[in-house]
């Protein structure tokens, strides 16, 4: 696969994985810019990029929302993409960051260990705590 076929291919899963972990449209759209920005960077094979571009994708996810939100006029800025009904509301970030990765991207438990530094094992756990309070909650 080339750069600009895991360009076309790869980016709105990644824009619609950032959109599920509660980035707003923009910082989704400057999130792929990012990622594919450090990948071309890096010079990573792209045979196969995708686990390493959700990699960059959680990483500059987790740095988006560290980042503190400015204010306009003193007021909270609304986000236009909240999941108040969402099953996923009852999860914590990294549930929620694990589940999307196994069931929406389909990743392998160890893709997803590889991106996030976590052992399968843990992940596991997770995973099946996760699933335990979603359907405690529906």
């Amino acid at each position: 696969m080339d750069p600009e076929s895991a360009f076309l291919e790869i980016s709105p899963r990644i824009f619609a994985y950032l959109r599920r972990l509660g980035l707003s449209s923009d910082d989704a759209q400057d999130g792929v810019q990012e990622v594919f920005f450090r990948a071309f960077r890096s010079k990573i094979d792209w045979k196969s990029p995708k686990a390493y571009l959700f990699k960059i994708a959680y990483h500059i996810a987790i740095d988006l929302m560290r980042k503190p939100k400015q204010m306009l006029l003193d007021k909270d800025i609304p986000t236009p993409f909240a999941y108040e009904d969402d099953f996923l509301s009852v999860l914590n970030q990294e549930e929620k960051q694990i589940i999307l990765l196994l069931y929406q991207e389909c990743l392998t438990y160890e893709e997803i260990a590889n991106i996030t530094g976590k052992p399968v094992g843990t992940l596991k756990s997770l995973v099946s705590r996760a699933k335990k309070k979603i359907k405690e909650e529906t």
